[in-house]
Order: structure tokens, then sequence, then C-alpha cells
């Protein structure tokens, strides 16, 4: 039987991002996923570029198109392994036994590409997983921490995907029937 085309959703359950590793014609490689923890929240939405031609006191065609796609995403746990994964840098270990620590500095490192993928699996009773990916995307905002009493912090973070250098597109939404989860 054909997959569906069209869903209900509800409930994001997992989210990734991998740090791109080469961008060329040939195609777009990553790194190890790193899970984005206790992922709440996302969205996606289309950034448009459109232009209108205008004469005899009216419009006479328009011209858009998709320029890139902008993503949120809010977090339960603050994670360093993220941190690095979004915003360039290594998380560095330190200390041994009961003394142990992990430290990610931030610097002036110019912003890495990273891919992101997130997962809904509580759709229509004839699939049982949506996959979005977007395939090169750059982190332009968000909140790395916050936190007042009796409140649990969330962190966020906002990304833009733009096209890679390979012909692969922003990224894709996948319907599937059978699950698979995200890539490792």
């Amino acid at each position: 039987m054909a997959a569906s085309k069209s869903t209900i959703t509800f409930d994001v359950h997992d989210c990734k991002v991998y740090p791109v590793t080469a961008d060329a014609t040939g195609g777009i490689t990553y790194g190890a996923a790193v899970d984005v923890p206790g992922i709440q929240e996302v969205s996606v939405e289309p950034n448009f570029v459109t232009a209108e031609l205008k004469g005899d006191g009216k419009v006479l065609a328009k011209k858009g198109k998709i320029d890139r796609l902008n993503f949120s995403a809010t977090y339960s746990e603050l994670s360093l392994d993220v941190l690095a994964t979004i915003f360039g840098n290594t998380v560095t270990a330190a200390g041994s036994g009961s003394t142990e620590t992990a430290t990610y500095t931030f610097d002036g490192t110019s912003l890495p590409y990273f891919k992101v993928e997130f997962l809904v699996n509580d759709l229509e009773a004839d699939l049982a997983e949506l996959v979005f990916t977007l395939n090169k995307c750059q982190v332009t905002g968000g909140t790395i921490m916050s936190g007042s009493t009796d409140s649990f912090g969330s962190p966020s973070f906002d990304a833009e995907a733009i096209l890679p250098i390979a012909d692969e597109g922003f990224g894709t939404v996948q319907f599937r029937e059978a699950s698979t989860g995200l890539s490792a």
C-alpha cells in the first residue's frame, strides 16, 4: 500500500543535530549524531523572496521562491555536546574520580553548519512516523540558559537552513509506514 500523503501530527518525539563535515558538488557529509535531549517544541517556517513586475497601474507578474527554511527548537536539558555542534568548538573533559569536569568554552570561532532531524511518531493509524530533515543549517539565535525559582530552564535555538553546494535541497519531510527512527 502506498504511504499516506497527509496526516495529523501530535507530539515531537526525538531531535538530533549532526555536524557538517564536508559540503561539495559531490555531496554533503555529516559527523556523528548528537541527541537534543528532551525535545519539547519544533517549528519549520519557509522564508520567501518575492518580486513584482508593475506596469499600466497594476501587477503584471509575480515571481517568488523559498529562500531558506527557518527552524526553531526548545528542549529540556542543557547539553554541552549540542552547544559544540551548533556553535562550534569542543567540550573539554578534565579531572578524575569525583573531581571530573566537562567544559564548553564560547569563543570567537565562526559558526559551523549542521544538519537537523526531528521525528514525530504520534500520527494517524496508517503511518508510523514523520521525519523532517534540514540538510545545512546555521544557528541564528536562541536561549542557551534560562532559570528562575520554581521553574525548569528550557534551552532553545533558532537556525536557518540554506541550500548545500550539492544540489540536495533545503531538506525533506518524509512519512513512513514503518518505524526506523533517526539516523545514528
